[in-house]
């Protein structure tokens, strides 16, 4: 029963982020710009994780911590940073954002030539510094956001619903993962599990939501 359960809650979050692909895709034209990265990006996730369902349901020996570490800790974080790059507008913003991407592609390398099971054990450290380096970019964007006049129109602006949704998703999981190695201990599993569960779902709410709202705007500070 309690892997059954799971099972229907990773189909919930899976529909959720094809959902979401889709859109992106059927929407792109009033995203506004730098949306192929994006979209590139959830089309990984997406990939990435009916993949690992489908291999899951086939044998509980597959370890799919490599996929991640490879295609989202590193492929869809670097998507994420190149989308911010393209949007973000003051100079000072894209130079933050441009020593971002450098510190997370030297930090990648090194922890994958140093650090032992890099590829297969979840690479906690490093997930957190990633995670620091999206909410660096987050705030530049907001920063920006909320000192222009897109804060007139913030409801039809994309990229404030992307970094919304980006937060949950991330910043959300970031606690549970700091307890993951003695979940089981400091609480039930499957309570776990399942505010894992909302957060994501949370997060993509956010994300699809903004596509319904969002306006293809272009203006200036």
């Amino acid at each position: 029963m309690i892997e059954w359960n799971r099972d229907v809650a990773s189909v919930i979050q899976i529909s959720l982020v094809v959902i979401f692909f889709i859109l992106l895709l059927t929407k792109k034209n009033k995203l506004g710009k730098g949306i192929i990265y994006f979209m590139i990006a959830g089309g990984i996730v997406a990939c990435l994780d009916t993949f690992n369902f489908t291999m899951h349901i086939f044998t509980n020996q597959f370890n799919s911590i490599p996929i991640y570490t490879v295609g989202v800790n590193f492929g869809v974080f670097l998507l994420f940073f190149l989308y911010f790059r393209r949007i973000l507008e003051l100079e000072k913003s894209k130079k933050i954002n441009l020593i971002i991407i450098i510190i997370f592609i030297a930090s990648y390398i090194s922890f994958a030539v140093f650090s032992e099971n890099f590829f297969n054990k979840f690479p906690f450290k490093f997930y957190f510094i990633e995670v620091i380096l999206l909410t660096v970019n987050i705030f530049l964007v907001l920063r920006e956001t909320f000192n222009s006049d897109k804060i007139l129109n913030i409801k039809s602006y994309y990229p404030f619903w992307a970094c919304i949704g980006l937060m949950s998703i991330y910043l959300g999981v970031a606690p549970l993962l700091i307890i993951s190695n003695t979940a089981i201990q400091l609480m039930n599993i499957n309570i776990f599990f399942i505010i894992l569960f909302i957060v994501n779902v949370i997060g993509y709410s956010i994300l699809i939501m903004g596509i319904f709202f969002a306006k293809n705007i272009n203006i200036k500070k």
